[in-house]
């Protein structure tokens, strides 16, 4: 058995100058996002950042941008035919603790759409990257998609995940996500209704859309070739929550291992 720590706090001062603890890098990372079609608010969600080599992404669901299914490109509520065209964002601003809200566009003049997405035979990927253009006063905390001290550890049916959204639109302390845990209900290395998801056993409401999805373990692993090993004070991003079955008690992610590539290619 061998042993791998790796620990991060920050430090920001309220108001009072009470020096508070962010104990956990991931309660930056989720970012709440509500869509409109000019001054009509369509709903709310998840989003997170990932950084290119060149800039920054905004990651959320092909629905919550398109308020389509994804699968049929059929309109989520039909009583209700309208696609939005800006999306708002609640950013950390430079000091850490304070928030800046920006606006970006999902449409060009020409109702083009802005984002990157993808396809699966006739089906779209239920995740899209749009590229940020107001950063102006912004600090990003972008999520690792690479790699992690985990990257080596088995990860198996039953293990526990953290999805970090805002359900209901519910937030922590102003704009900090709310942790929600769930069980993986699926074999992670094969793909569920022909796509590269896995079942995950969670009680999930609307406006989790797009949350990053971590694995985290304070107990001693099992690695993939069989040794044992305490891996503590860090996190594998898994995949993007993207959907709900059966009452809202367990839902799908989209894989990490599939995304990567896709995050790799872009500009």
């Amino acid at each position: 058995m061998f042993f791998i720590f790796l620990f991060l706090t920050l430090h920001f001062s309220s108001s009072t100058q009470t020096v508070k603890t962010i104990t956990k890098l991931e309660s930056l990372q989720s970012l709440y996002i509500e869509v409109y079609r000019d001054s009509s608010k369509l709903g709310n969600a998840t989003g997170f950042v990932i950084k290119s080599k060149t800039q920054y992404y905004l990651v959320t669901n092909y629905h919550v941008v398109t308020k389509k299914n994804p699968i049929n490109n059929q309109w989520l509520d039909s009583t209700r035919p309208i696609a939005p065209n800006r999306i708002v964002i609640a950013h950390h601003a430079n000091k850490l603790g304070n928030y800046v809200i920006k606006t970006e566009p999902l449409l060009d003049k020409s109702g083009n759409s802005l984002w990157y997405q993808n396809n699966i035979n006739k089906e779209m990927v239920d995740v899209i990257e749009l590229p940020l253009k107001d950063t102006l006063g912004v600090s990003f905390y972008p999520v690792n998609y690479h790699s992690s001290a985990y990257d080596s550890v088995l990860i198996t049916p039953t293990d526990r995940v953290f999805i970090l959204g805002f359900p209901l639109g519910l937030k922590s302390n102003s704009e900090f996500p709310i942790w929600k845990s769930g069980l993986l209900a699926s074999e992670p290395d094969f793909d569920q209704d022909g796509k590269p998801i896995i079942w995950v056993d969670a009680i999930t409401f609307p406006g989790m859309s797009g949350s990053p999805v971590y694995f985290m373990s304070n107990e001693v692993v099992t690695l993939k070739d069989g040794r044992s090993a305490f891996v503590r004070g860090n996190s594998a991003f898994i995949g993007v929550f993207a959907y709900s079955h059966a009452f809202n008690v367990y839902g799908a992610l989209w894989k990490a291992s599939y995304l990567r590539p896709i995050f790799d290619k872009l500009p």
